[in-house]
């Protein structure tokens, strides 16, 4: 095929150094070809910035800047995906997509196109198209993780490399069978095993945990990256280690932004499960009251939570620890990542009015720049809608707030009081990757390139004509010769082609992927 583009979800280089990690196909791609930082969006999370790389635009546009949602009515939920913005599969001629995010129930305008989605689709089924279920490999091709095995991390392990393996076997059958002219697969356990790592309990066994799945992923990578004229490695955004968490809720409830309201669970609740609620709750009290004083009960507490982190105990702790948000009655939240909103007239209930909304952006932006601990700034940056995105949307937040290196933003309450607290976590990050290689590619370091300028700079080194509407720029550093960038009129732009789906199957299949969230983090 000219182009194969291998995703690796999550993957960074300072996680590579971290855990001496051995990827011998990168290295040599970095040594012949070009590389450098790939920046992800805000916020650098799967389906905002696998959104960017389909459709060349950043969140602003296309409408999706986190993985969760609060709708008008405060119903909180996991995000929607974009049907609304022409993506790649749209443009592309005789493509094929293997385990795309953020392409669900999309129906690809190109002709000789294929698209298997994944993570906000229910079953495998519905994941990969007809075609490719014919395939020898489709019956032991396993898309998504089993999360009842994190309680085991060897169990587990093995269960990751399963995957890779099925997924590198599926792969290589469905290119060879279907000879694309352009060929995307992404591998999602480096993501997983990242997102892992929290829950183990020393160096030694994140190192030993990490190093394996990302070795297996390496050969893999090797094995497919001899079907491609052109190969591009890329990730949607890094990882690394966080020493602290941001608990923007007691900031919030304290400046008076954000009211909260006490959950009985008495009408949907048994006795028994109303008595293990309580007990949790006191137990999550209490460890926090001990926590405050002293680091080595802290650092004991923490380390518990992550471990049942995943089981109906640590579901009902996690629950414990989360604030029961008034939407209504507040002024202002935080979806999540440091994203705020401005409970104005997007809502059923506003506190907001538009005369007194930029004062209420304006106060939060200050207030949270300048938030510090021991000195530093547990923020690099907070910005408005119109400072973060080329063509910011109603819908996104009003406050974008990126942490500082080393600090992360979570929903929960703190368990030391303050607005942060130590922790040993492993979280996104907005620095992930990008490596290419073959004729079309250029040599040496690239730098400041985002993942929303990988679409047109693609399409323009395979002489195909950009979209008008795209946000994202040709990266001529990144490419052998300057090329000659043509575009589209604005009515040849593809118009999305949406899959049908009756209300019922809809809530179904959002049931299924806000448990599949829930498990990975990104649903609080």
């Amino acid at each position: 095929m000219e182009i194969l583009v291998i995703g690796l979800d999550g993957l960074s280089y300072n996680m590579l150094d971290r855990f001496d990690v051995s990827f011998p196909y990168l290295d040599s791609v970095r040594e012949q070809g070009v590389s450098g930082d790939l920046m992800s969006v805000d916020t650098p999370t799967t389906i905002p910035a696998w959104t960017s790389f389909a459709t060349g635009k950043d969140p602003g546009s296309h409408g999706v800047h986190n993985m969760n949602q609060v709708s008008s009515e405060y119903e909180y939920g996991p995000v929607k995906p974009n049907t609304s913005d022409a993506a790649v599969y749209d443009f592309l001629d005789d493509a094929l997509f293997l385990n795309l995010p953020a392409s669900t129930g999309r129906i690809p305008c190109a002709d000789g196109t294929l698209v298997e989605s994944s993570l906000l689709e229910k079953t495998k089924a519905e994941m990969v198209p007809e075609p490719l279920r014919d395939l020898d490999t489709y019956e032991a091709y396993n898309p998504m993780h089993d999360h009842s095995k994190k309680q085991r991390p060897n169990v587990y392990r093995d269960h990751l490399r399963d995957i890779i393996a099925s997924r590198e076997r599926f792969a290589r059958e469905a290119f060879e069978t279907h000879d694309p002219r352009f060929g995307f697969v992404l591998f999602s356990a480096t993501d997983w095993a990242g997102h892992m790592l929290s829950k183990l309990t020393s160096e030694a066994k994140r190192e030993e945990f990490y190093r394996t799945i990302v070795e297996d992923i390496g050969k893999a990578v090797e094995e497919l990256a001899e079907l491609g004229e052109n190969v591009v490695l890329m990730s949607d955004h890094g990882f690394e280690y966080k020493h602290h968490t941001i608990h923007l809720a007691d900031w919030l409830h304290e400046q008076g932004y954000l009211s909260v309201t006490s959950n009985d669970d008495s009408k949907s609740h048994g006795v028994v499960d109303r008595l293990a609620d309580r007990t949790v709750e006191f137990g999550v009290s209490t460890a926090q009251s001990l926590s405050r004083r002293s680091d080595r009960l802290y650092d004991f507490f923490r380390l518990v939570h992550n471990r049942l982190l995943g089981s109906g105990l640590g579901d009902r702790i996690h629950e414990a620890s989360t604030p029961d948000v008034d939407y209504p009655e507040s002024t202002a939240w935080q979806l999540r990542y440091g994203c705020l909103y401005l409970n104005d007239d997007r809502f059923e209930s506003p506190k907001v009015s538009a005369d007194e909304r930029e004062q209420l952006q304006r106060e939060l932006v200050s207030g949270l720049r300048e938030l510090t601990v021991d000195g530093e700034r547990i923020f690099r940056d907070v910005l408005t809608p119109e400072e973060a995105y080329a063509d910011p949307s109603t819908e996104m937040p009003d406050v974008i707030s990126r942490p500082a290196s080393g600090y992360h933003a979570i929903t929960h309450w703190s368990p030391t009081g303050g607005y942060t607290s130590p922790t040993e976590n492993f979280e996104h990050r907005y620095r992930g990757l990008i490596a290419a290689t073959g004729p079309l590619f250029g040599t040496g370091e690239i730098e400041g390139m985002s993942i929303v300028d990988l679409l047109p700079s693609l399409l323009a080194a395979m002489g195909e004509p950009l979209s008008p509407e795209f946000d994202g720029t040709v990266q001529s550093e990144l490419l052998a010769d300057e090329p000659a960038v043509e575009y589209l009129d604005s009515d040849a732009i593809p118009t999305p082609q949406v899959r049908g789906e009756s209300r019922a199957e809809q809530a179904e299949r959002e049931a299924v992927v806000e448990e599949r969230l829930a498990d990975l983090g990104y649903m609080e």
